[in-house]
């Protein structure tokens, strides 16, 4: 733009010159005249057009979807509406993005014009290879006239977060008993299923032929004048207890990876227990709160809200893993209303591994750990059960645009790669 205006500067030196040469001529007089005054108000015209353009502009930052599993390309639409009559051939947007378990963040140049009376949406198209908060941060707007002489710059501060879950990918060798037993010792019935434990009713319907006389409810069947017959509940297990260590370890992007993988192995046994029937619970780890431990659930859809806040959660340092530790230390030993306790970690070091192997009746824990490549669970002595998960390689699938619903007068894509999306 200095060049422009020294260039410009030049110009009009030229066009004095050109003046004080011929202002004795009648003709290229008048005509070396007007070519200055022309050239010497040109610049107030253009100043003023881009004032009014700048005050016309709106911007505004959405996303294209959510929620959004690991590996989909999704989309942040920037939306620029112009009701003026001027309009820029080339604005500038600075922006950044960033993901919450990478800690990346990486800087973005976008050249858009702004057409006059138009809305024209800029889309760019993602590809995350972890889970975690995407925010998108939209710095200004710069505008420009049509000489590059004047600039305008509009502050936003616009931001927009996309929450991006784990992709169930990961194999998980594990074959749970079957459950309910009728016997287990629990007040957790299903509410979805009917079973065989007549200590809770499940449900009641007429008499149909081939129903057991010793379950026709005689009471009820009398006041309603026809057979009724209890449906017996299915107990629940006393259920799983899944924790997640979300210790960022080691350097990047390594460690991100190795923890995305624990969150992947994690939804793979929640989907596993889900249709199984087993009930289970979540525990996460709040600096200012402690360990956290959610109501039993039976289906995904129940514990969404708690995944959802736990992925969004950053990730802890390798300098608060002590902590997390001693709060693992009290509360796993208290939760002895749980079946199993089930761990996903991205490093199974000699301090978690302590401290797994002192909780009572540590035959009933299962450690999923990261591994760089698969182990042989046969190989480890623990008195606990330890799986070791592969960690996955980022998947790079080809960048397929995308289109909008309501396709606008202008329409352009970008397509982001490297950092935190690729």
């Amino acid at each position: 733009m200095i060049r422009n205006k020294l260039l410009y500067a030049v110009l009009l030196a030229v066009l004095i010159l050109f003046y004080y040469l011929y202002r004795g001529d009648p003709e290229r007089g008048d005509l070396s005249l007007a070519l200055l005054v022309f050239a010497a108000i040109l610049p107030v015209i253009l100043f003023a057009g881009l004032l009014r353009l700048k005050h016309a502009v709106k911007v505004r930052l959405c996303h294209s979807k959510e929620p959004i599993l690991k590996g989909q390309i999704y989309q942040w639409v920037l939306q620029i509406t112009n009701k003026s009559i001027f309009s820029c051939a080339e604005a500038r947007v600075s922006l950044e993005y960033s993901n919450s378990l990478t800690g990346e963040t990486e800087p973005l140049i976008l050249a858009v014009p702004v057409l006059a009376r138009n809305s024209q949406r800029v889309r760019l198209s993602f590809h995350t290879v972890t889970c975690g908060v995407m925010e998108m941060h939209v710095h200004y707007l710069d505008l420009y006239d049509p000489l590059r002489i004047f600039r305008q710059r509009i502050r936003l501060d616009t931001e927009d977060q996309v929450l991006i879950m784990p992709a169930q990918t990961i194999p998980v060798p594990e074959e749970w008993p079957p459950v309910p037993q009728p016997e287990a010792d629990t007040s957790e019935f299903s509410k979805v299923k009917a079973g065989d434990d007549p200590s809770e009713i499940f449900d009641l319907h007429t008499y149909r032929e081939g129903d057991s006389i010793a379950r026709i409810h005689w009471k009820l069947s009398s006041k309603l004048d026809q057979l009724m017959v209890k449906e017996f509940s299915l107990p629940l297990s006393a259920g799983c207890l899944l924790v997640t260590d979300p210790v960022i370890s080691g350097g990047m992007p390594e460690a991100a990876l190795r923890l995305d993988t624990a969150y992947s192995a994690l939804f793979s046994v929640i989907t596993q227990l889900t249709e199984q029937d087993m009930s289970f619970a979540l525990a996460s780890w709040q600096q200012q709160d402690g360990v956290l431990i959610s109501d039993l659930y039976e289906t995904l859809p129940e514990a969404a809200p708690w995944l959802r806040h736990m992925i969004a959660l950053p990730p802890i340092p390798e300098t608060e893993r002590s902590a997390l530790l001693t709060a693992l230390e009290t509360e796993l030993p208290q939760a002895q209303q749980f079946e199993r306790i089930l761990v996903f970690t991205p490093c199974l070091d000699t301090a978690l591994t302590e401290l797994l192997a002192s909780i009572p009746r540590p035959e009933r824990l299962t450690v999923f750990a990261v591994a760089d490549s698969e182990t042989d669970d046969e190989e480890n002595s623990l008195p606990f059960r330890c799986i070791f998960v592969a960690q996955q390689e980022p998947v790079h699938p080809a960048m397929i645009p995308l289109r909008a619903e309501d396709e606008p007068d202008f329409d352009t894509e970008v397509l982001v790669e490297g950092g935190a999306a690729s």
